[in-house]
C-alpha cells in the first residue's frame, strides 16, 4: 500500500523515466547526467564517484516533516477482489478415480480439493495447498492420507466405491481502503553549475513532474498539486546550487489480504457452529499460502508500464534494469 515511501519512490521513478524518454530525442539533454533518488542527498554524493564534483546533478525527493494530514474517506468502502491468480492444476475425473496434473512452469500452483461420496452414504473431503517444486505424485499422496480407504497410483487416486469429485482453486487478493492522507514533498535539484540549475529546474517543473495525477508503483494513483519553487544558494560558496520544488500529494492507504479464490472479496465465512470475519482464517490454510511468490507476481502486474525497466536500490536511487 502507498505511504510516504511509495509516493517518494513514484515521484523519483516518474521523473527518471520521463527524463530518459526526453533525452533520447534531444541532443541538448544527452549531455547532463542526472541521478534521481527517493531520499536525501548523502555525503558520498559530494566526494565519491559519481558525484556532484564530477558534474553529475542529483534530484532528490523527500517528505516534508509535519505536513501530513488525514482526510475523510468515502463511506462504505468494503473489501474488493483486486487480483486473481488462477490455478495451475488440472484434473481428469472418473467415477472412482482422479488423475492430477501440474503445470511445472508455474511457481504458484493453487489448491486441490477432493470430495469422496462413499458407498455407505458418508462423505470424506481432503485438500492440499500445492507448493512450488511438488510433483503430482506428492500431491496425490497428501490427499490420499486424508481419505482412509483411498489408494495412490502414481498421479492418480482411486476409491473402492461411491464416486469422487475434484475442485481446483487459485488465489485472490482482496483490498480495502484504510485511510486517505495528504502531505507535502520536496523535490530538490542539486548541481554545481549555476546555469544548469535554471535549465534543469525549469525542465523538472514543466516536463518531469506529473500534472494533476501521479502513477504509483502499485498501480494506483495519487493526486498532486504544484505549490511553488525556490532557489537555495546557501552552498554557493562551495559551488553547490539547489532548486526546491514543493508539491502536495493526496494518497490512499490500502490493506490487502491473499486468500483462496473461493473466499476472496470479503464477507463472512459460515462454518457448522461459528462465523468468521473475512481475513480471520478458521484453520491453518493461511500459513500454507505462498505469500512471497504472490506478492512478487502482484508487484510485476501492478507496476505502470512507464516504470517497467526501472528499479530502486537500497538507498532509493533509481536504476535502469539491464
Amino acid at each position: 500500500m502507498a505511504g510516504f515511501k511509495g509516493v517518494a519512490s513514484a515521484l523519483a521513478l516518474c521523473c527518471a523515466s520521463r527524463f530518459a524518454a526526453l533525452r533520447t530525442n534531444s541532443i541538448l539533454l544527452s549531455k547532463p547526467e542526472i541521478i534521481f533518488r527517493a531520499g536525501p542527498l548523502m555525503p558520498s554524493d559530494l566526494f565519491t564517484s559519481p558525484s556532484l564534483r564530477e558534474t553529475v546533478s542529483y534530484v532528490t525527493v523527500s517528505p516534508v516533516s509535519g505536513t501530513c494530514q488525514s482526510l475523510p474517506v468515502p463511506l462504505g468502502e468494503e473489501w474488493l477482489e483486486t487480483m486473481h491468480v488462477p490455478p495451475a492444476i488440472s484434473v481428469e475425473i472418473e467415477p472412482q478415480k482422479v488423475l492430477i496434473r501440474l503445470d511445472m512452469t508455474r511457481d504458484i500452483l493453487g489448491i486441490a480439493m477432493l470430495l469422496w461420496e462413499r458407498g455407505d452414504g458418508l462423505a470424506v473431503s481432503a485438500r492440499h495447498v500445492v507448493q512450488s517444486g511438488e510433483t503430482p505424485s506428492s500431491v496425490v499422496r497428501s490427499l490420499a492420507v486424508q481419505m482412509p480407504g483411498a489408494v495412490c497410483e502414481e498421479a492418480a487416486i482411486l476409491v473402492p466405491d461411491g464416486r469422487i469429485k475434484a475442485v481446483t482453486g487459485g488465489y485472490g487478493r482482496s483490498s480495502r481502503l484504510l485511510m486517505r492522507q495528504s502531505a507535502a514533498f520536496r523535490i530538490s535539484l542539486w548541481t554545481t553549475d549555476w546555469g544548469l540549475r535554471a535549465e534543469l529546474g525549469d525542465l523538472l517543473t514543466t516536463q518531469l513532474l506529473p500534472v494533476d495525477w501521479l502513477d504509483l508503483a502499485d498501480g494506483r494513483r495519487a493526486q498532486i498539486f504544484y505549490e511553488g519553487e525556490a532557489d537555495q544558494d546557501a552552498g554557493q560558496t562551495q559551488l553547490l546550487f539547489r532548486r526546491d520544488v514543493s508539491v502536495k500529494v493526496i494518497f490512499d492507504r490500502y490493506q490487502s489480504i491473499w486468500s483462496p479464490q473461493m473466499v476472496t472479496g470479503g464477507g463472512w465465512l459460515a462454518l457448522a457452529s461459528s462465523r468468521h470475519a473475512f481475513g480471520v482464517a478458521p484453520d491453518e490454510m493461511t500459513g500454507e499460502i505462498p505469500l512471497a511468490a504472490l506478492e512478487e507476481i502482484a508487484a510485476i502486474r501492478d507496476v505502470p508500464s512507464s516504470y517497467r525497466g526501472w528499479t530502486l536500490d537500497c538507498d532509493g536511487t533509481v536504476q535502469a534494469l539491464p
